[in-house]
């Protein structure tokens, strides 16, 4: 079972292409580092980037379980070295 997870931009009022990963802290980790990457867009802006929990997929099934609303991680703003 994996989760997913994705990146919201408040500015554009979207959330980004999901993806999948095996826990909540690699997501985070993830996250950080674009966060503190020069080259990104979050990085320049974090105030409007968080990311957030959207369920998990199973890849023995295909099948993928949406939360009702998705759950909010943390802000990119939390994360900036």
């Amino acid at each position: 079972i994996l989760k997913a997870f994705s990146i919201r931009d408040s500015k554009v009022e979207a959330f980004n292409k999901p993806f999948l990963l095996h826990t909540h802290g690699e997501a985070e980790r993830a996250f950080k580092k674009l966060v503190n990457d020069p080259g990104s867009t979050i990085a320049e802006f974090p105030e409007d980037y968080d990311l957030y929990f959207l369920g998990t997929y199973n890849d023995q099934t295909g099948k993928f379980e949406a939360l009702e609303t998705p759950q909010h991680l943390i802000k990119a703003v939390q994360l900036k070295n």
